[in-house]
């Protein structure tokens, strides 16, 4: 089979390539799990949702070449997408606000090597100095967003879930300490610092969304 190119790739990827590059790698990593070793195109593009052409497309952004007839193998197409999206390595992430909604995130994460919880933040006094679980960071008031993760370094991601009132203060906050990509999940449009990268998820506007995709389907 044609190798797949381990050089991290350089051209600019399109944003919505990148959501499904992360999709196609989700679906890599479950199949890798279960043996497979080698899929087609249509079977990958089957369990992303999306056309094989499409698929097609946005693997030649990371320089992933399958085999015609034959497919991908698995293992090498999870390293070259894995480069491509800098989820090579564990990203350590920070997350301001420890409500329900971050708790659900920080489960998430929790399950998944990609990432590793660096620090949790919240301005509730009866949150501040408990921990989440026995080998995780101590809560830590929003005042003290500026610090950086173990190995002294800053914190990759930043996750604001906090009170609609405190997100932009928390945003400007982590863009102080460093933090470059952030991850809003309050409905509030965030004005970025110079530099500093966020994507917005409106959870309303997605049940939106999928309330109008519902009622098409009646």
């Amino acid at each position: 089979m044609t190798s797949l190119s381990p050089s991290r790739p350089t051209a600019k990827i399109p944003g919505p390539s990148v959501a499904r590059l992360a999709t196609y790698l989700t679906a890599l990593r479950d199949r890798a799990a279960h043996g497979v070793t080698v899929i087609s195109s249509a079977e990958l593009a089957k369990a992303a949702g999306v056309n094989p052409l499409i698929l097609r497309k946005d693997l030649s952004y990371v320089g992933g070449h399958g085999v015609r007839g034959v497919g991908y193998q698995v293992h090498k197409l999870i390293a070259t997408v894995s480069m491509a999206l800098h989820s090579d390595s564990a990203q350590v992430v920070a997350l301001a606000g420890v409500g329900a909604l971050g708790r659900a995130l920080l489960a998430h994460t929790g399950r998944d090597p990609r990432f590793t919880l660096g620090a949790l933040f919240d301005d509730d006094p009866g949150l501040v100095g408990a921990r989440m679980s026995p080998d995780g960071p101590v809560i830590a008031p929003l005042r003290d967003i500026g610090g950086t993760a173990a190995d002294g370094e800053p914190f990759d991601i930043g996750v604001i879930a906090t009170r609609d009132d405190l997100a932009q203060e928390v945003c400007d906050a982590f863009a102080a300490a460093g933090v470059q990509q952030i991850l809003n999940v309050t409905p509030v449009t965030l004005v970025p610092a110079e530099g500093l990268s966020i994507r917005q998820i409106d959870l309303a506007l997605e049940l939106q969304l999928l309330s109008f995709a519902a009622a098409g389907n009646r």
